[in-house]
């Protein structure tokens, strides 16, 4: 088997996803200890109004780094790839530092901010978590083309999976100290909408149909842009 054969196959998809399945593990690993404590408290009925939201937020946080972990070993093998060097960057780039803001020192914003941190968590994730089991094995972090899903958010417009992660991540960024987790989250914002870009020409040249489809849809507000 030469090396072109073997990037067809199972086992090249899973070593190029392997990096990634580490990263979104290690982040559902890290809010385990938090869901223990939150629930817990829950449990006990010693939680608050922001402990009892911190709690389902971070749960659908946790179920959705877990379920992008199943993604990455299930989905299938691409009919596609993109073969531009930045196009992979920003893939691989957007996708380790949307879960980077993790690793940053914690802030204690006022109760009123922390409610609107856990309103947009709890938003984002879980339709992140809806959003990412529509698209199934199509699931990909490089831009490549693997099935066309235009279904289910997808009908309203082609990229809604980014606005439910970036909906989490503004959540995120309030708890997190400053101005540090704000650079990020516009980095990553930067890095998300190149990628669709890239994303977009691949699903073109893969699949004739998606011309009419873009046509007809917005790339991310419906309507609007």
């Amino acid at each position: 088997m030469n090396f072109s054969e073997f990037r067809a196959t199972k086992a090249y998809d899973l070593l190029m996803a392997l990096p990634l399945i580490l990263w979104f593990g290690g982040a559902a690993i890290k809010l385990r200890p938090g869901l223990v404590a939150l629930g817990a408290a829950l449990v006990s009925g010693q939680a608050t109004l922001h402990g009892a939201l911190l709690f389902f937020a971070l749960f659908a946080s946790a179920t959705f780094n877990a379920l992008l972990v199943w993604l990455l070993i299930a989905r299938s093998v691409p009919v596609r790839r993109s073969q531009s060097l930045l196009a992979k960057a920003c893939g691989f780039t957007g996708a380790f530092l949307g879960v980077g803001i993790l690793y940053l020192p914690t802030a204690t914003p006022p109760l009123g901010w922390l409610l609107v941190s856990d309103g947009l968590l709890i938003v984002g994730f879980t339709l992140s978590v809806v959003i990412v089991s529509r698209l199934g094995r199509a699931f990909s972090i490089l831009p490549e083309a693997r099935v066309l899903v235009t279904t289910g958010a997808y009908r309203f417009v082609r990229h809604p999976l980014y606005v439910a992660e970036l909906t989490g991540m503004i959540g995120n960024v309030i708890l997190f100290q400053q101005p540090w987790a704000a650079l990020l989250a516009v980095a990553v914002i930067a890095l998300q909408v190149a990628r669709s870009h890239f994303e977009e020409q691949v699903l073109a040249e893969a699949f004739p149909e998606y011309a009419a489809y873009r046509a007809g849809t917005r790339r991310f507000i419906p309507g609007v842009w």
